[in-house]
């Protein structure tokens, strides 16, 4: 049978039999007439995937030229021409010429026609069919890759592997069959697939090594064991064994120099082995072990760990001091030690807080003082002072006025006592000024400062007082025996003015209990007549106000001059506006006895007799003023020996109340009372 026939026999019997198959019949334009001039027209011919197309040329009758150079029909595949023809082959002729049919591996061509302007002869163009012919993918000349077997059916192909092989995702690779091993001995070796022969190409392989929690996986490789194929630029381009512990990798690996001991740090542990499709090496072969994983005690910084080991493992359990001078703050609490132990995975279940510097904080306020400091941290130091020279510092026995921060957070001393220094009042400041002649009874002005301890009592009596401490004031019992609140200033000299005059209230009144309250017209017994006043507040010392002490250590003795001050009558007979002062001497009782010419009044140890019987005394207007003398023992300070009490005619003598006998009962009546109510700073009168 003719050649040219069976082709459509074929096509008729793939019709007739249902199958897909595509095909077709082009011709030149006007065919079998002849074709025009200046022509053109192309065909696009597509076919089924897995399918080329075969050309049979019926009729060829095209202007023949050098290479097809005038008229021509032509194949294009994506715009690359893959085959030109023209000349004359008419049904009959040559019909073993290659030209007569053409098969082309591909599903997509177009077909082009052209002729120019002129034609010598008319040609009557082409003839022919196309029609789908199954693509033989698995030939060696086809893009087609298999990594092992090609096994081609109409229409397509498939790959197929050898035994002990398995089909990749990709449909063309060929891999072993070397995922989902799980090693869980605490012992072992694993290695390469066909190890010590060559391992196949084109494979992925997981190995899963899992260990009980506690433990870490700890891999180790001997060089003859160890050939794993390597890039020509050396580097792990081709086959790579990485290990996965966790979050941390190591690897990749190749070549023929094993990695070092490996100690991963994880129970659980990831062998990858990836390989491509050329090269010839055995492998490898590794031995892993358990060891138990460690917790790093070295993130506790400033602190000790008790017990004390080298190396702590899986549920070993700690307790964690900070080192001296550091400590833990958990919610604004300081917390002595903490408590860990060690997980499974080499983390510790606890590790914060973190030890951090004591801080003390700022030192405690002292009243009438500060402290002086930089830092309050561990070992920072501060220094107490008095805010002025009115005040003076006393130090705690044992102390040395500098106190540290201590471990525990406390201003400590030396020996780690935290009483705090005090500020006292600098009592009995003596001006020189003050000590010039004159008369109370005639007596000298002072200037202001000069005698700073004196306090004017204004109602309900007219008379004087003595600051002995910041808040107490002593006076004669009979000045406040009718009132609880008497008017009184201090740090002045001008009464009726009461320029820059501090008035001071008080909040309790205070007299000697064997003091017998009787009008004062009717007085003749001035024995106790003492009185204490406790002020709202402390009061403010300066230059113009400050207290008198209250004793010397000694007695003053007879002779010896003592000053006395206040604003009562002169001997004038009219009350003094203005702070007056002199000096007078201690005398001998019986002095005083014998210008008492009535027996009635009485005369007791707890007095004492001063005055010059010269006019220079105390009068009307002075009672419970201080009689002071100089301490020559005590810095030149003054101290308060005697009480403006009684007498019988100004100018000659006085008596006064002997202080020294009531020393004990003052001490014990403030401090009586400032225990029961704390020592308060500030007012607490309504």
């Amino acid at each position: 049978m003719d050649h040219r026939v069976w082709p459509l026999l074929s096509l008729l019997v793939a019709v007739c039999s249902g199958n897909p198959i595509l095909f077709g019949e082009i011709t030149s334009p006007k065919y079998p007439q002849g074709y025009p001039n200046d022509a053109y027209q192309s065909w696009n011919i597509s076919v089924p995937k897995g399918f080329g197309i075969k050309l049979y040329f019926l009729h060829l009758d095209i202007e023949p030229s050098q290479d097809c150079e005038y008229d021509f029909v032509q194949v294009l595949i994506k715009d690359e021409v893959k085959g030109k023809f023209c000349g004359r082959r008419i049904d009959g002729s040559s019909p073993t010429s290659p030209l007569y049919e053409q098969y082309y591996p591909t599903n997509n061509l177009r077909l082009e026609f052209t002729s120019d302007f002129s034609n010598e002869e008319r040609y009557t163009g082409f003839s022919l069919y196309y029609i789908a012919e199954d693509l033989d993918e698995c030939e060696e000349s086809s893009e087609t890759y298999c990594s092992h077997f090609c096994n081609n059916h109409i229409g397509g192909y498939f790959c197929s592997c050898p035994p002990g092989y398995f089909l990749q995702a990709d449909n063309h690779t060929c891999g072993v069959n070397c995922s989902g091993n799980l090693y869980t001995d605490l012992r072992g070796q694993i290695h390469s697939p066909g190890f010590p022969s060559f391992y196949p190409e084109n494979s992925l392989c997981d190995y899963k090594v899992r260990l009980i929690p506690g433990y870490q996986v700890v891999i180790t490789f001997q060089a003859k064991d160890y050939d794993i194929e390597t890039g020509r630029d050396g580097k792990c381009t081709y086959d790579i064994l990485t290990i996965q512990a966790g979050e941390h990798t190591h690897g990749p690996f190749c070549g023929r120099s094993p990695p070092a001991r490996i100690e991963t740090g994880s129970n659980q542990v990831d062998i990858l082995f990836q390989t491509d499709s050329g090269g010839e090496n055995k492998g490898w072969l590794i031995n892993y072990s358990e060891d138990a994983i460690p917790c790093d005690h070295r993130i506790f910084e400033r602190s000790q760990l008790s017990p004390a080991k080298d190396k702590y493992v899986f549920k070993d359990t700690i307790t964690v001091t900070c080192i001296e001078g550091y400590e833990f703050v958990i919610r604004k609490r300081n917390v002595p030690s903490i408590q860990s132990y060690c997980r499974g995975d080499g983390t510790w279940s606890v590790t914060e807080p973190k030890c951090q510097l004591v801080d003390c904080g700022a030192p405690s306020e002292i009243s009438n003082g500060r402290p002086t400091f930089s830092k309050t941290t561990f070992r920072s130091t501060a220094t107490y002072s008095c805010v002025s020279e009115y005040y003076q510092i006393v130090l705690p026995a044992s102390g040395d006025g500098t106190f540290r921060c201590s471990s525990k957070g406390l201003w400590v001393d030396k020996n780690g006592n935290q009483e705090l220094p005090k500020c006292t009042p600098v009592c009995g400041t003596f001006n020189s000024a003050a000590s010039s002649g004159g008369r109370i009874f005639g007596g000298k002005r002072a200037t202001l400062g000069k005698l700073p301890w004196l306090i004017a009592f204004v109602s309900p009596n007219r008379g004087a007082g003595a600051l002995i401490s910041e808040r107490w004031v002593m006076t004669a019992a009979h000045v406040v025996q009718e009132s609880d609140q008497p008017e009184m200033f201090g740090g002045l000299i001008n009464l009726p003015t009461r320029t820059d005059a501090n008035l001071l209230k008080a909040k309790k009144v205070i007299i000697h209990p064997k003091w017998v309250i009787e009008p004062l017209d009717k007085r003749v017994n001035f024995d106790n007549d003492i009185a204490l006043i406790q002020l709202c507040s402390k009061v403010q010392l300066g230059p113009n106000i400050s207290p008198v002490c209250l004793s010397s250590g000694t007695s003053p003795g007879f002779d010896d001059s003592g000053y006395i001050a206040g604003w009562g009558r002169t001997e004038k007979r009219h009350v003094s506006g203005h702070l007056m002062f002199t000096a007078i001497p201690l005398q001998k009782m019986e002095k005083c006895q014998e210008i008492v010419t009535e027996k009635k009044y009485t005369f007791s140890s707890n007095m004492l007799c001063a005055g010059d019987g010269a006019g220079n005394d105390s009068c009307e207007g002075d009672s419970g003023g201080p009689l002071t003398f100089l301490d020559h023992n005590n810095n030149e300070k003054m101290y308060v020996a005697g009480i403006v009490s009684w007498g019988v005619e100004c100018g000659k003598y006085g008596v006064y109340t002997k202080v020294e006998n009531y020393l004990d009962w003052i001490k014990e009546t403030i401090d009586k009372v400032e225990s029961e109510e704390g020592e308060g700073t500030g007012s607490d009168c309504r």
